[in-house]
């Protein structure tokens, strides 16, 4: 564990696909986040109650159910009140997203993102929070 990680950072991660939910949430315990991890956005909502206000959100784009990450991620913010820094990691580079991102306040890193690159982001995400 990244002994400058603190104990009190908890990560929200909404992605479809198993392995890279699985390799998220295993990345982030080990720079030292609590991690909230599911494929659907309903789980997280529903397992969000009594937790802490979340750190970030990380998103995958493209989600089940008609969810995108721009949803996922409004969704998040509003069970919590707050608007809390979110990134969502996608291939898309099209505008739409790029606007709708740019209004809702989300970063956007595309994919391939390698483990630094993310780690700088959140990082800069939640000073800039502060």
């Amino acid at each position: 564990m990244d002994i400058s990680a603190t104990s009190d950072r908890f990560a929200v991660v909404i992605d479809d696909e198993s392995i890279i939910l699985a390799g998220m949430e295993i990345m982030l315990d080990t720079w030292g986040y609590q991690v909230l991890a599911a494929e659907d956005v309903e789980t997280i909502l529903a397992k969000l109650p009594g937790r802490p206000v979340p750190s970030v959100i990380l998103s995958d784009y493209r989600l089940r159910d008609g969810w995108s990450g721009i949803t996922a991620v409004r969704a998040v913010r509003e069970a919590v009140g707050m608007t809390v820094p979110a990134i969502i990691l996608t291939g898309d580079t099209g505008a739409e997203l790029l606007t709708a991102a740019r209004t809702e306040q989300i970063s956007i890193l595309h994919k391939p993102v390698q483990p630094n690159d993310l780690r700088r982001q959140i990082d800069a995400l939640i000073a800039a929070a502060a």
